[in-house]
């Protein structure tokens, strides 16, 4: 069986097939209409390259090295042993083929791709370098000249709808219809915020759209297990970079050959189960150090769950903001080991106005701008995480027994986080540069 794996940045669960009215979703709602909609699948990081890495190792991004993002001067890597399911694939006979970006390594080279297609990242590589057209025209024209009996895996990765908002021809609907994320206070600049998102979700979705009737036309739908994920939640406030639901929670489709029609999967998963179910559904083995849980099972309409919990972090992006957490079906729980702000400075003047008018509304709920300590939330009464109840006395056995059962993950993954604080690579290249001088 082929794989093919399409994901895309910044989506969280943004999709009209999750139930929002405004986005434009044609293709992959279609989509989603034969596969398995997975509607708790959450990221264990909610950064692009640590959730990346953890997708594509099955290992946790403290564990595989990648604490932060790996391109340009934050050097975070990959440790050396670490295998991406490509080299894993390569190793057991297939064909593997990167269109796009890579984004969870220093180098695609170490990875074990066989092709690179168009694989500059589209913030650095030019205008035109990483867009969803061009890759999707790639991979479109790769499947139809393909000959080869061999299985392949093919990784399709685009760069939209990370900001800035790429939408080629696509018109910015009318900022009063869009659907405000529900845990945000409704404030006109992030209402123009989403209407630019939401071109650039259907710039990707169009994209998408390629890749799928290429593998139709090419008549490989009867071979081909197809993937669509995105590595974590939307870029506004509340949501990526922050362990809270709609930084963690994630889009995952799968369409297993001659599944026929679509159906939702509520169980728990998350995105660092991906390797060990994919190679299961591959029929590979699965590496003796993976840490995620496989849901094949699952897919198959075999088993209810395949976990009880799931777990997720954040060690550096753009600052050192280290925190832990662990999540049940009812409650989660926080650790935030420094006093970083509750968020992460935006990169552009109009994210800024949009974060200040959001902090402004918030802050009343809020009641302050630093991390807490430790935060405690009863997901079922208060799905948005507002009410903190980690110093109420009448929940402090929950607290215990989450902080008891997060202490035990963090040793069991060998967290260098146990030990003090951790530098990222940007620090060591700048302290062997230091002492060359």
């Amino acid at each position: 069986m082929n794989l093919v794996v399409i994901i895309c940045h910044d989506l969280g669960r943004h999709l009209g097939c999750y139930g929002t009215r405004s986005v434009r979703t044609p293709r992959l709602d279609a989509f989603a209409a034969t596969a398995a909609r997975f509607d708790r699948a959450f990221c264990c990081a909610p950064q692009c390259s640590p959730s990346r890495a953890a997708f594509w190792t099955g290992r946790y991004p403290h564990a595989n090295g990648v604490i932060g993002l790996t391109h340009g001067e934050f050097a975070n890597d990959l440790h050396p042993d670490e295998k991406h399911l490509a080299q894993l694939l390569g190793d057991a006979g297939y064909d593997t083929l990167l269109f796009g970006e890579q984004h969870a390594a220093r180098s695609a080279s170490r990875l074990g791709f066989g092709g690179l297609h168009v694989q500059k990242h589209a913030m650095s590589g030019g205008p035109d370098a990483g867009t969803c057209a061009n890759v999707s025209k790639a991979f479109a024209e790769f499947i139809a000249q393909r000959t080869s009996p061999k299985p392949f895996f093919a990784q399709v990765s685009f760069f939209e709808p990370h900001f800035p908002f790429q939408r080629a021809d696509i018109p910015i609907g009318d900022p009063a219809t869009v659907d405000v994320p529900a845990h945000l206070p409704d404030v006109r600049s992030l209402r123009e915020w989403m209407a630019l998102y939401e071109a650039s979700i259907a710039n990707m979705d169009r994209a998408s759209g390629v890749v799928l009737d290429a593998l139709h036309q090419a008549g490989r739908d009867g071979d081909t297990l197809v993937v669509f994920v995105t590595d974590h939640g939307m870029q506004v406030p509340r949501a990526k970079t922050t362990l809270y639901d709609p930084g963690i929670e994630i889009t995952l489709l799968m369409r297993l050959p001659g599944m026929g029609a679509g159906r939702a999967c509520p169980a728990l998963v998350s995105n660092v189960d991906a390797l060990p179910t994919l190679l299961e559904l591959l029929g590979q083995p699965v590496p003796a150090n993976v840490q995620g849980v496989s849901f094949a099972s699952v897919l198959r309409g075999e088993a209810a769950r395949a976990r009880d919990m799931l777990f997720a972090e954040k060690t550096y992006h753009g600052t050192y903001d280290p925190m832990r957490c662990v999540r049940t079906d009812r409650w989660k729980f926080i650790v935030n080991f420094e006093m970083g702000n509750w968020t992460q400075m935006p990169s552009s003047p109009n994210e800024m106005r949009m974060y200040a008018d959001v902090t402004e509304a918030l802050l009343p709920r809020l009641g302050r701008l630093t991390h807490h300590a430790f935060e405690l939330y009863d997901l079922q009464s208060d799905p948005y995480e507002y009410a903190n109840l980690a110093r109420d006395p009448a929940h402090r056995a929950t607290r215990e027994q989450l902080a008891r059962t997060l202490l035990e993950w963090m040793r069991g993954t060998g967290d260098p986080l146990l030990d003090g604080p951790v530098a990222q690579g940007i620090y060591h290249e700048r302290l062997a540069q230091l002492k060359a001088h």
